[in-house]
């Protein structure tokens, strides 16, 4: 007997949980409170959509932090990514820069190097040092000092080494822009 009271309570329960149809509540609206003051007409603003932000006033700093940047996305590669170092920079790349870019992309698609074993090479900037910076004739020089990381096949197989690299911007269309990167030995 107390079995199928308790089938029973547990049947009821679960046809009032999950089975009754539920009434919708309508939220209440309230009022608006009287407003005794005279309203005036707002203008009505159109809001257009947002455009690219362009820093007008490019410091040396942002232009130290770009190049480091840079430098260690560049010198970072596998030969299992499709060479995504540089095709991920064209957009930060001179228009010099970006045909250089397609072209060696080319030449490297058509050399068509084995991905069988992995080769990885990973880059971090340790300091940058200015050469040159001139605001006005828009262009710029750093020396990135980087620690990097050579591994082949396994992880067991690495190196590391420092290395430096030269990088020269210039100021296109109103943008600064790698106009030029080069590894020292």
């Amino acid at each position: 007997m107390i079995i199928i009271f308790a089938l029973i309570v547990l049947i009821g329960l679960i046809y009032f949980m999950f089975l009754a149809p539920v009434k919708e509540k309508t939220p209440a609206v309230s009022q608006p409170p009287a407003v005794a003051e005279k309203i005036t007409e707002q203008p009505i603003i159109e809001t257009l959509p947002p455009k690219a932000v362009r820093k007008e006033n490019v410091t040396e700093d942002d232009l130290r932090r770009l190049a480091a940047s840079f430098v260690e996305r560049y010198g970072s590669y596998s030969n299992q990514s499709g060479y995504a170092n540089i095709r991920d920079l064209k957009i930060f790349m001179s228009r010099a820069m970006q045909a250089w870019a397609e072209d060696y992309l080319e030449q490297a698609r058509r050399k068509n190097a084995a991905t069988d074993i992995y080769y990885g090479i990973t880059t971090k900037a340790v300091t940058v040092e200015t050469k040159q910076f001139d605001e006005y004739a828009g262009n710029a020089e750093f020396n990135v000092k980087t620690q990097r990381k050579e591994s082949m096949g396994v992880g067991a197989n690495a190196r590391s080494f420092q290395q430096e690299a030269e990088i020269g911007l210039i100021k296109e269309g109103g943008v600064w822009k790698v106009n030029r990167v080069a590894w020292k030995e």
